[in-house]
């Protein structure tokens, strides 16, 4: 079993509660053993997020709550991050996306090669990932089918994330946005159904917000995969 790892979930879990970067590493040590023996995997591959994030670049204000949290960052976090890089030989930093982006790219590539793999993150946006998960802070591994991994995904570009200050279409929370999608049976009809939301909610500027908070939304399949619907789709679905 290989564990493919969000290492952001590990650092910040790490620093919790330790006053200095030799506890921190320590306790680094300590999650990503634990994972390994939870999951029983024999080998790892791990993302940290790196200094350049696209979605920035398409939104100015992404993540633009999290400032508080991060003005609570020890003086050592960057250390720390640094150090797991240059001591654990499966971890890297990520070039100009996040680390669940890198997580879905490399679960993408197990299940083409057919390797035996798990995610192990605490992150509910890698539940687009089909297959089995850790949950490094409560310990648990479940599963997430096909039928539940797409429909989740939809229901996120629905509803944004209000996590990551991704706006999403107004007051659409997870019950309204399973409400829309309910009566989707098939691939195209979850995609009708999302088009038909964003005209709905925007007029003439729907497929514009629709693309603009996808690109915010998508987590990478395949490195460099952006969200994309074409506007004949769009239009197509909108007429029906």
């Amino acid at each position: 079993m290989l564990s493919i790892i969000d290492g952001d979930v590990l650092v910040y879990m790490s620093i919790w509660k330790n006053e200095t970067l030799n506890e921190a590493q320590g306790k680094f040590n300590e999650l990503l053993t634990d994972v390994m023996s939870s999951t029983f995997s024999t080998d790892y591959v791990m993302a940290i997020g790196g200094p350049d994030n696209f979605r920035v670049d398409l939104f100015d204000d992404y993540k633009g709550n999290r400032k508080k949290a991060k003005d609570t960052r020890p003086d050592w976090f960057g250390d720390l991050k640094s150090w797991v890089v240059d001591t654990f030989d499966g971890a890297i930093f990520t070039d100009n996306c996040e680390a669940d982006d890198m997580v879905r790219v490399w679960a993408n590539q197990c299940d083409e090669a057919d390797i035996p793999r798990v995610v192990c993150s605490i992150d509910k946006d890698l539940d687009c990932i089909v297959g089995n998960h850790f949950n490094p802070r409560t310990r648990s591994i479940y599963q997430i089918t096909e039928e539940y991994a797409e429909r989740f995904y939809w229901q996120q570009v629905l509803t944004g994330d209000s996590t990551d200050n991704i706006p999403g279409l107004w007051k659409c929370g997870p019950v309204k946005a399973k409400k829309i999608l309910a009566p989707a049976e098939t691939h195209k009809d979850l995609i009708d159904a999302v088009c038909k939301a964003y005209e709905a909610a925007h007029g003439e500027e729907g497929y514009a917000h629709l693309i603009a908070n996808g690109r915010l939304i998508h987590i990478w399949r395949k490195e460099h995969d952006y969200f994309k619907i074409k506007e004949e789709v769009y239009q197509a679905a909108i007429a029906k």
